[in-house]
């Protein structure tokens, strides 16, 4: 059976199916695997299969998504998301909507894009690793899994268990085609130094697991608190995308060619094929 599920911000895609499961007993035993992954700082639709329907997996993995995302103008981090090391910082006194709205209909169509530093895609060429029986996960035993005992669920593969790899930019110059076939600018807002760092803070302290939480919170903390106060400008955006497309790295593109330095504050997935946000089950 194919499940739409809500995959809140800060789970990883296995904790959101551990929770899942663990409210639906009747799912013990059977096999399930996600259909798609999302960053720990995503939030909506993420597919899950189980029984049969998890040998069909390749046919969900290509399709087609949309998604509405925030951009920060003026700062880049090395993961290209609040949860990176800043790397450039440009201080904007203003930036023009109809600027953004320009650049942002540059990146319509079909292109090339680099998978962005610290990316999921290498895990997509590890073996699957057994658990404590062949194919099969411990709910209760998980570094991530809740404290209380949870049903026995069978898995294909352990991946959001573990944190975000460093792939090296690029992954070594490793590019893939995508297109976007819509992307929309909607508008500019903007939150002083600690109105951001609250949303920062907000946001990363959901995250479990080895991701530099504290590391980067501690950077954050020292850049908007400690040192210049100043305002900051948010860009909300919404796109339609090809299979494969990571958010993260057109909000990095859509900043080096304004100028100014951008990284993606938050992405909500709305769509995955015909599966649409308003029928998830949270």
């Amino acid at each position: 059976m194919i499940y739409n599920l809500y995959k809140q911000r800060g789970e990883t895609p296995l904790e959101c199916i551990q929770r899942f499961a663990k409210a639906n007993i009747e799912l013990k035993g059977q096999k399930m695997t996600y259909l798609g992954r999302l960053d720990p700082l995503a939030e909506g639709v993420l597919l899950m299969a189980s029984g049969d329907d998890v040998k069909i997996k390749e046919e969900f993995l290509v399709l087609d998504k949309e998604y509405d995302f925030v951009s920060i103008f003026g700062f880049a981090t090395d993961s290209y998301d609040i949860l990176g090391k800043i790397m450039r910082v440009e201080k904007l006194t203003e930036l023009s909507e109809n600027d953004v709205r320009r650049v942002t209909m540059i990146y319509e169509g079909e292109r090339e894009q680099k998978y962005p530093r610290y990316s999921s895609k290498m895990i997509s060429q590890r073996k699957h690793r057994p658990f404590e029986q062949p194919g099969y996960f411990s709910a209760e035993k998980s570094p991530h899994s809740p404290a209380s005992r949870g049903p026995r669920v069978a898995l294909k593969e352990d991946v959001s268990s573990s944190p975000l790899l460093d792939l090296g930019e690029g992954v070594g110059g490793e590019v893939k085609k995508i297109k976007v076939h819509k992307m929309q600018f909607h508008k500019l807002e903007m939150l002083n130094s600690k109105e951001l760092f609250g949303r920062l803070l907000m946001d990363i302290s959901k995250v479990k697991g080895n991701f530099r939480q504290h590391e980067i919170l501690v950077l954050w903390k020292e850049y908007l608190l400690n040192g210049e106060v100043g305002n900051y400008f948010l860009g909300k955006f919404s796109a339609h995308v090809s299979s494969g497309t990571y958010i993260r790295s057109l909000v990095n593109d859509i900043g080096n060619t304004l100028g100014c330095a951008a990284t993606t504050l938050s992405i909500k997935r709305t769509r995955v094929g015909d599966y649409k946000i308003k029928d998830s089950i949270i």
